[in-house]
């Protein structure tokens, strides 16, 4: 199973917190360890990890849960300037199609999103 990261987070010292690669997060609990399969995941609806001041678990210990570490994850931060206006026009865009700015910058990339702001489809 590939995901974008796996954590072990002070409220639930007992479980793993596992990103999909969908951005979903499930939890799972430590023991026993052995392959994890989707049937075994519980859904979280806590804080993303990185908000909870969760600690990543090491990658070496990815394989004995049968998991792989995505290399595509969402790591990479740019900054870019522009104005206010442009900004307020970018955040109009993303609210306007129900999407973070982040989401709306991913999917404007991608050529998800057509560049006036309306979804391709």
């Amino acid at each position: 199973m590939i995901v974008n990261g796996v954590w072990n987070i002070e409220s639930f010292p007992y479980q793993l917190i596992i990103e999909k690669q969908n951005g979903t997060l499930w939890f799972y609990p430590i023991q026993p360890l052995r392959r994890l399969e989707d049937k075994d995941l519980s859904p979280y609806k806590g804080y993303h990890p990185r908000k909870a001041k969760g600690l990543p678990l090491p990658e070496y210990l990815y394989q004995f849960y049968g998991l792989e570490k995505n290399t595509e994850a969402l790591t990479e931060v740019i900054h870019i300037r522009i104005t206010p206006t442009e900004k307020a026009s970018i955040d109009a865009a993303a609210e306007n199609d129900g999407l973070s700015t982040s989401e709306w910058a991913r999917k404007t990339i991608r050529g998800e999103i057509k560049g006036d702001g309306n979804e391709k489809g």
